[in-house]
């Protein structure tokens, strides 16, 4: 496909997708839809990723949390949970970081064990956070927290150690 061609389909796709949000703005409001633009972000550094050839990894981490954060937030203003939710669904927030460190680390293995270990510590902090505050887990867990993030950065020390080991 010639270059030329190509810009004309991007300004039609942008065109297309500029209209169908104003579209939905008029049906629904701005207050319920402008998670779109979180949303609508991240899909394109997810197209900038697959356009660069498969080559920009940091794409896939900034649109993995700008994708997510958008649905994220629909959840709120389509009304499936209420604002006042957030009190005991923060820990979302370190799940998606979590979630977007694994997927950087599935698409670029240049990226060292420690991007794998940031994302599961994550996703253990965010699964853990929702498991208290939604009464799954008591109080006495909380307490225990600090030494279960002490485990997890021993763990991370000694695979980095044994990464670099292995290096040599």
């Amino acid at each position: 496909m010639s270059r030329d061609r190509s810009g004309f389909i991007v300004a039609g796709l942008v065109l297309i997708g500029l209209g169908a949000v104003l579209l939905l703005a008029q049906w629904l409001g701005w207050q319920e839809i402008w998670p779109i633009f979180p949303l609508l972000g991240g899909l394109a550094f997810l197209a900038g990723y697959a356009a660069s050839g498969f080559k920009e990894a940091g794409f896939v981490f900034v649109g993995a949390v700008a994708v997510l954060i958008g649905l994220f937030f629909f959840g709120f203003t389509l009304s499936f949970w209420a604002w006042a939710d957030m009190v005991k669904l923060w820990p979302v927030f370190p799940l998606i970081g979590g979630l977007a460190f694994l997927l950087l680390f599935a698409v670029d293995r240049k990226h060292d064990v420690g991007t794998l270990g940031v994302g599961c510590a994550a996703i253990v902090v965010g699964v853990v956070g929702l498991a208290v505050t939604y009464g799954f887990l008591g109080s006495e867990v909380v307490q225990l927290w600090p030494l279960l993030l002490i485990l997890m950065g021993l763990i991370g020390l000694v695979g980095a150690v044994a990464q670099a080991v292995r290096r040599r």
